[in-house]
């Protein structure tokens, strides 16, 4: 039995012999873990970015960030754009134009109760691996929506900044 088992069990046995009803431990409620979807990226290439791309050999670097908007009953929770963050970036890396997997995100549940309408959402951004430069490459198409529509797959065109 664990220290907390015999702790409730002595409070028990004490209140009982003072003839008092029992008081019950209460745990702090334990999260309510769940699984959003997964959902996969596709990313296309202009020509110039794939040539630019592939000499010197660059990557494409994609990074996933899951919130919901907040509801405003929780501002505990939120960042300093009103967002609730709802579970862990996840990012991979490509060699070029191609489809990247993401599992998906593992979330608490009950955070959803401070979250609008919009429920889990996810915000892809895309961007060069930065091996060849300092600076990004890539001018990419933007995806924000929720988690149900990006499980449908995603598209994002990139092209270089000022082509």
């Amino acid at each position: 039995m664990s220290s907390e088992g015999w702790r409730a069990l002595g409070v028990t046995i004490m209140a009982s012999m003072a003839g008092l009803a029992p008081i019950t431990w209460a745990s702090a409620a334990a999260p309510a873990w769940t699984v959003g979807p997964g959902f996969a990226v596709t990313v296309s290439l202009s020509p110039r970015a794939a040539a630019r791309l592939a000499h010197p050999k660059e990557t494409i670097m994609i990074s996933a960030d899951f919130y919901g908007d907040s509801n405003g009953k929780n501002r505990r929770l939120e960042n300093d754009v009103g967002e609730i963050d709802l579970a862990p970036s996840q990012k991979d890396e490509i060699p070029g134009a191609g489809t990247a997997q993401f599992h998906g995100p593992k979330y608490d549940k009950s955070k959803l109760a401070y979250v609008d309408a919009n429920g889990l959402q996810v915000l892809i951004n895309v961007f060069s691996g930065r091996h060849s430069s300092p600076d990004n490459l890539l001018d990419c198409d933007l995806f924000q929506d929720k988690i149900a529509l990006a499980a449908k797959g995603i598209a994002i065109h990139c092209k270089l900044i000022g082509e």
